[in-house]
């Protein structure tokens, strides 16, 4: 009698694609937010066991490292290429400095780029008190160290502290601008519309580009307003 050479179910579970568990979990994750979504709940969307999950990916906390990490690569990739235009003048281009920080975000946002769910998949994660997610969105900021030293030989006059404090300001700036378009609607009685791609990279860049244009503070004269 010889043997079955038919797979076992779980066999051919085990080789789903892990593809199609990562796009499963960032389309759950953006629709309810990471804390909100268990294993099973992956599984079941994908059509697949929970072992197969773990096979793949360990545990909930690493498929969601794995998420982030994947979408802040292909945003750094983007940004890679336009920060090396800034890095091959001998003095940065402020404007282009600060194009390479807004607009990879801002042009995935259009309906025909296809990536809401990654965009709101990144909305919800970048701001989530899981340890995974802040772990890992803390990890992707040693990347901006390069664009620190770009700053610093586009405005030598400015100190490395206050270089970073701008900075640190000017992702601010892009995460109001791309993730909080609402606010804008809402305020402005329907006048500015943030879904303009184009106009909210150009203002958000203006923005900025004064920002770090801007004196530098004196240290010890801000002070607290009078009551």
């Amino acid at each position: 009698m010889t043997a079955s050479t038919t797979p076992h179910p779980e066999s051919r579970e085990i080789g789903a694609s892990a593809t199609t568990i990562l796009e499963t979990a960032e389309r759950l994750c953006a629709e309810r937010g990471p804390e909100s979504v268990s294993v099973r709940d992956i599984a079941k969307a994908a059509d697949v066991s929970i072992s197969v999950i773990y096979h793949h990916f360990g545990s909930k906390a690493q498929l969601l490292r794995t998420v982030l990490q994947t979408r802040l690569a292909e945003l750094g990739e983007i940004r890679d290429a336009l920060f090396a235009e800034a890095e091959a003048q001998e003095t940065p281009e402020l404007r282009k400095v600060l194009y390479a920080i807004f607009a990879p975000v801002a042009r995935l946002r259009p309906p025909a780029a296809g990536r809401q769910v990654t965009m709101q998949f990144l909305a919800r994660a970048l701001v989530s008190p899981l340890p995974e997610m802040k772990e890992e969105a803390d990890s992707s900021v040693f990347a901006l160290k390069r664009v620190v030293r770009l700053l610093e030989r586009a405005l030598p006059h400015l100190s490395h502290a206050e270089i970073c404090w701008r900075l640190h300001f000017t992702f601010g700036i892009e995460h109001m601008t791309h993730w909080d378009d609402a606010r804008l609607a809402i305020m402005s009685d329907g006048e500015c519309n943030g879904n303009a791609i184009e106009e909210s990279i150009e203002r958000a860049i203006a923005y900025a580009e004064a920002a770090f244009l801007a004196p530098a503070l004196a240290v010890g004269s801000a002070s607290a307003p009078s009551a």
